[in-house]
């Protein structure tokens, strides 16, 4: 039996649980693939993503949700602005439904897996890539709208015509051919934010500090402790000691209060609550700000399920 393409590619798992690291290679052995590289965390993961890059392919990533440096969608998104055409399969015992998940797939994440692994969900993704590979080197236009629209609650016709490199009077037989055999339906117009340079709509968003607007940043508790006033992140207070007064914190409310949802850089220290953003055009690699942003309308379509 010949090797597929898909399973010549390299593939890149990135989990800080050996075990997982171990299951997962060695099913991928078995169902073909033969380079398969494993990082612990963030850093490492994006560095050796550069490195395989440099070798001429592009690696199936396999990416922890959960990871000791780095924050899932920061890691996400700087691979997606070196190799805008990389496939990510996020990892996670979160639920799809939960929305830092729907924000990760909105971005650009390929796919989610369950945890814990199923082995048969993994084979079932793999599939999924080759039946993607094998319809991209077969099928027409009326098939590429199809697969397109009924994957998705509704489209845009600026969307489905830069996804397919096709022009609208390419793509509109095929919409009114649907619309009559009462596939799709109009709805309202949508409107999307699109590149300043190329007006391509297919954008992700990039998050950074915004001290130094780095990307290696983590979320994290905030521990205000009141008798000192030392005001840092859970993991500084180490046995619950404050870095500052080194002094225990017993009670809540009495001695310190704690704060969810900030975030702590990595670089340059700088703890917050709120990220700043920036957008990655997957098409040209410029990046702009939403003050900058194009914003397109066009016809909007919905499949009728």
């Amino acid at each position: 039996m010949n090797v597929s393409k898909l399973e010549e590619k390299e593939v890149l798992i990135i989990d800080d649980s050996p075990a997982v690291g171990i299951l997962l290679k060695e099913f991928l052995n078995k169902l073909g693939f033969k380079k398969i590289h494993s990082c612990q965390n963030g850093i490492t993961g994006i560095e050796t993503f550069k490195e395989i890059i440099k070798s001429g392919t592009v690696p199936l990533v396999f990416l922890d949700y959960n990871l000791p440096d780095m924050y899932a969608l920061s890691v996400m998104t700087q691979l997606l602005s070196i190799r805008p055409d990389v496939k990510v399969i996020i990892e996670t015992a979160r639920e799809r439904t939960e929305e830092s998940i729907k924000d990760l797939i909105a971005q650009g994440a390929y796919q989610y897996l369950a945890k814990p692994i199923r082995l048969e969900k993994i084979k079932e993704t793999i599939e999924t890539l080759k039946n993607e590979e094998m319809e991209l080197a077969t099928v027409d236009t009326l098939d590429s709208v199809v697969n397109l629209m009924s994957n998705t609650t509704q489209i845009s016709l600026l969307r489905l015509s830069q996804y397919l490199n096709k022009t609208d009077e390419e793509i509109l037989p095929i919409i009114k051919q649907l619309v009559s055999n009462k596939k799709i339906t109009k709805i309202n117009t949508i409107k999307e934010i699109a590149c300043p340079k190329c007006n391509h709509i297919r954008v992700a968003q990039m998050f950074h500090c915004p001290k130094c607007k780095g990307a290696d940043f983590k979320q994290e508790k905030i521990i205000e402790h009141y008798k000192c006033g030392n005001v840092s992140t859970e993991s500084s207070y180490n046995e619950d000691k404050c870095p500052k007064c080194h002094q225990l914190i017993k009670v809540f409310g009495v001695d310190y209060r704690m704060q969810d949802n900030f975030y702590a850089c990595n670089e340059c220290k700088e703890i917050f609550s709120e990220i700043s953003i920036n957008y990655l055009c997957l098409k040209c690699n410029d990046k702009f700000t939403l003050e900058h942003a194009k914003l397109l309308s066009s016809q909007g379509y919905s499949w009728l399920r």
